[in-house]
């Protein structure tokens, strides 16, 4: 039976990066990454389209184009659910008495 050890981590930050650049720049830093998450659902979908294609060709198994479809599915999923969370909060802080 192999053991395996959990080794704790130095710093907690060292997870996070540097806490002062994410003070500096929240709105620049929440951008970057929609912006980095979208462009990555982009790339998945299509690769999806060109296995889907593929597979139509006969060049992929059908195996492969369905994981790549399915990844693909779930990832715009979950960009959905984030931006209904995103609506549901805006419109939270929008009906808040100053």
């Amino acid at each position: 039976m192999n053991d395996f050890h959990i080794y704790p981590i130095s710093n907690p930050l060292d997870l996070v990066g540097n806490i002062s650049n994410i003070k500096k720049k929240p709105l620049s830093d929440f951008q970057k990454m929609l912006t980095h998450s979208l462009e990555t659902l982009n790339q998945q979908l299509l690769k999806a389209d060109q296995m889907a294609q593929e597979m139509m060709l006969g060049h992929v198994d059908v195996h492969q184009a369905m994981i790549a479809m399915e990844q693909a599915y779930l990832s715009l999923r979950l960009v959905i659910q984030i931006r209904n969370k995103i609506i549901t909060a805006y419109e939270e802080i929008m009906r808040m008495q100053f």
